[in-house]
């Protein structure tokens, strides 16, 4: 015969097998959880048991919950990858503000200068500097000439 294939009797064999080890499993869960819950016998000699059979979880369990492990896990990875991109939105937002800021000191900076600049006293000095005769302060005042219809 094929090794692939069990006769019943063998494949029914290996399921009684299998279910007795995790009746057995169970069962030393179960006397390790009441020997550790029960007071008056003192204290447990913890030596004679396995970490394998303290373990609560098992495959079978995991493989029940791994819709929900898979879903905690995204929820987890969506939670991180989220935090990231609002710190490095809240980064820019920051470099953002103090780039507006200096620009918003540049200009008035510059406008001031240009204030200064254009003034009439400044004008006459610039002109006076260059030593342009041509244009001279009037004394008079302005006046306002009217049109004629």
């Amino acid at each position: 015969m094929n090794d692939d294939m069990q006769s019943p009797k063998e494949e029914l064999c290996t399921n009684s097998d299998h279910i007795e080890e995790k009746d057995s499993a169970e069962s030393r869960k179960a006397k390790i959880i009441s020997s550790l819950l029960n007071e008056e016998e003192g204290e447990t000699d913890l030596r004679n048991y396995r970490w394998r059979d303290l373990l609560i979880i098992d495959g079978q369990w995991v493989r029940r919950q791994i819709v929900l492990i898979l879903l905690i896990v995204g929820g987890i990875i969506f939670y991180i990858t989220n935090r990231y991109q609002a710190q490095k939105d809240i980064i820019e937002l920051v470099q953002l503000q103090n780039e507006l800021k200096d620009m918003k000191f540049r200009v008035l900076t510059r406008s001031s200068e240009l204030t200064l600049k254009t003034r009439q006293s400044e004008l006459e000095k610039q002109l006076k500097n260059f030593g342009d005769s041509t244009l001279q302060v009037t004394n008079e005042a302005p006046f306002i000439i009217k049109k004629k219809d």
